[in-house]
């Protein structure tokens, strides 16, 4: 009797788990408008603390058994690079826009950065002029998924 009251005390007085940190990038990836056996689309958050969520669902679910999801562990120097091209980008005080000739059939990839208090959207289909700019920091946010989750974001 004493040992189970012992744990309950034990358990009580342990620290209570730290809330999430703050997001720090979002990523999403699909392969187009696609006949449903065929579709598929790819979720990942980044919080600044490092953990990595990815989620995949296939044909236009969003929850249930047609979904996975992932978690990892994104190193130091990875989330400083996603910050890094963030600030180097310019998109925070410069947006990029949208394209007026929009892509038809493939996929689409784009995102979005919280950095110093300001959303950084990564448009899937900016204009030739930000396209660099915004392609900069996708790549720096692709390059921080570990390389076991490539199956969940190539079309492949």
């Amino acid at each position: 009797m004493l040992k189970p009251l012992a744990l309950l005390l034990a358990l009580s007085a342990a620290p209570a788990l730290a809330e999430d940190a703050p997001i720090l990038a979002k990523y999403w990836t699909n392969n187009g408008s696609l006949p449903p056996e065929y579709a598929w689309e790819t979720d990942v958050t980044i919080l600044e603390d490092g953990a990595l969520t990815l989620k995949h669902c296939t044909g236009y679910e969003t929850e249930g058994p047609a979904c996975k999801t992932r978690r990892a562990k994104v190193a130091e120097d990875a989330l400083d690079a996603i910050r890094t091209a963030a600030r180097d980008s310019g998109l925070a005080d410069n947006p990029a826009r949208e394209t007026d000739t929009p892509m038809v059939g493939g996929g689409l990839t784009g995102g979005l950065v919280y950095l110093d208090g300001k959303e950084v959207k990564l448009l899937s289909q900016p204009t030739e002029a930000d396209a660099k700019r915004v392609g900069m920091v996708l790549t720096a946010i692709a390059s921080a998924i570990p390389a076991r989750f490539d199956r969940f974001l190539d079309a492949d």
